[in-house]
């Protein structure tokens, strides 16, 4: 059913809205995302359940769309200038069986660096992305859409590295003595690649579980910033 909407009052658009905070997400189970390109993502994962856009999208009849002006779109959208469509998602509960390669975000805290890790683990195969309970929402609107989508293809789910203990190899990235050129190790067939907080890196609980902690080789700085490291890392070890 397709309704033309026109007014930012309208209780529809007031419950978009409602989900750009995190507690109501958490008590819906929805979260906002945009771009015609997520949509079609979204739409081919069964995850949309309102569209609201300025016109007409190629979308299942079940599913209500909402023709929007101008003025109510740039409301629910989080960017200056707004693709043209702003939909409602469903979060989906994954259950995956057997991974082999997972990628462990430890008190991730920037939105655009926790988008750019997803999109950058389903860019290299990864099958699962675990997320610290201390990590930003992953429906976080700028995490969403510095994903670019990703958010709707790979699973992502928040855990406890301990729970791959004994089937995966922990592969810690870490600035100490201890740690070995990436580029030295034999990639195992089971792996979780732990990648940690933008100030402070990986946890001292989480370095404790590592079976080889590991450093990429730089110059002229201490440090890369943690969506480019794991760009890197994540490039080689797949």
């Amino acid at each position: 059913m397709i309704k033309v909407i026109t007014s930012k009052n309208n209780e529809r658009v007031k419950f978009a809205y409602s989900l750009k905070e995190n507690k109501n997400r958490k008590i819906h189970q929805m979260f906002l995302a945009e771009t015609f390109k997520s949509l079609q993502m979204a739409l081919a994962n069964n995850m949309v359940v309102e569209i609201f856009a300025t016109e007409y999208v190629d979308a299942p009849s079940e599913i209500p769309q909402n023709l929007v002006s101008e003025e109510v779109l740039k409301k629910l959208s989080s960017n200056v200038n707004p693709e043209g469509v702003v939909f409602i998602a469903k979060m989906k509960q994954y259950e995956v069986s057997n991974p082999n390669k997972i990628l462990y975000l430890d008190n991730i805290s920037d939105p655009g660096n926790m988008g750019t890790l997803i999109r950058t683990a389903l860019a290299f195969d990864y099958d699962l992305v675990v997320t610290s309970e201390n990590c930003v929402s992953i429906y976080n609107e700028k995490v969403i859409n510095s994903s670019k989508g990703a958010i709707f293809q790979i699973p992502v789910i928040t855990g406890q590295l301990k729970d791959y203990i004994g089937t995966h190899q922990i592969l810690v990235t870490n600035l100490s003595k201890k740690a070995v050129d990436f580029n030295s190790i034999e990639i195992p067939e089971k792996f979780v690649l732990v990648l940690g907080n933008e100030s402070h890196g990986v946890s001292k609980e989480i370095i404790k579980l590592a079976t080889t902690e590991i450093i990429i080789p730089i110059k002229n700085i201490d440090s890369l910033n943690v969506a480019i490291a794991g760009g890197i890392l994540m490039n080689k070890i797949h």
